[in-house]
Parts: structure tokens; C-alpha cells; sequence
């Protein structure tokens, strides 16, 4: 399926078995983290975190919100609009996935 997608193009993915490349995993979190839904707790998170630049060695150092982990749990799915980078990323993760068009 992933060689059917085309940049541009909503697609449904869905986690099929459990991830255990690490890269892979890394890939998956970055797929995911581009839909809205999956963002909404580090969004949620970074509305209501203050910066707080201070001068550390002579540069000036600012504070930022951790980033969450996914957990990728199989079953897991998030709504993605495909870029042209995006249609490798999710060749190469296609063995833990299945995508469908939306």
C-alpha cells in the first residue's frame, strides 16, 4: 500500500504489531506527532509552560517543555497528511503498519 500513496493525501494509519526497531519506533513518533489529535497533550502542555530565559555563561539560556513519548501501542492510530518525505518514512516502517487511504 505504501508505494500507492501519493504526496498530499490523508491516510489512516494504524499500528499492526508491536514496534521493536528502535528507529522505526522513532519514525512512527515522528509520523504521529503530525496529527493533531496525538499532539494535543504536548500542545496542552506548552500553552501553559512560562519561558524563563536566564544568562548562563554569558548566553542567554531559555527553558523549554519536555517532549512526550508515545507509547505506540498496537492498535494505535493517528490521521496523517503525506509529504513527499513522508511517503518513504512510512515505506520503511510498512511491516508495523497498515495504512489506508481517508
Amino acid at each position: 500500500m505504501a508505494s500507492d500513496i501519493k504526496p498530499g493525501q490523508t491516510v489512516r494509519v494504524t499500528i499492526k504489531t508491536t514496534v521493536n526497531r528502535e528507529g522505526a519506533r522513532k519514525t512512527l513518533e515522528r509520523l504521529f506527532m503530525t496529527d493533531k489529535a496525538t499532539r494535543a497533550p504536548l500542545d496542552l502542555r506548552s500553552s501553559h509552560f512560562r519561558d524563563k530565559p536566564k544568562r548562563r555563561g554569558g548566553c542567554i539560556w531559555t527553558k523549554r517543555p519536555n517532549k512526550l513519548h508515545l507509547p505506540l501501542n498496537k492498535g494505535d492510530g493517528a490521521t496523517i497528511k503525506v509529504t513527499p518525505q513522508g511517503v518513504k518514512d512510512l515505506g520503511s516502517v510498512s511491516s508495523f503498519v497498515e495504512i489506508v487511504g481517508a
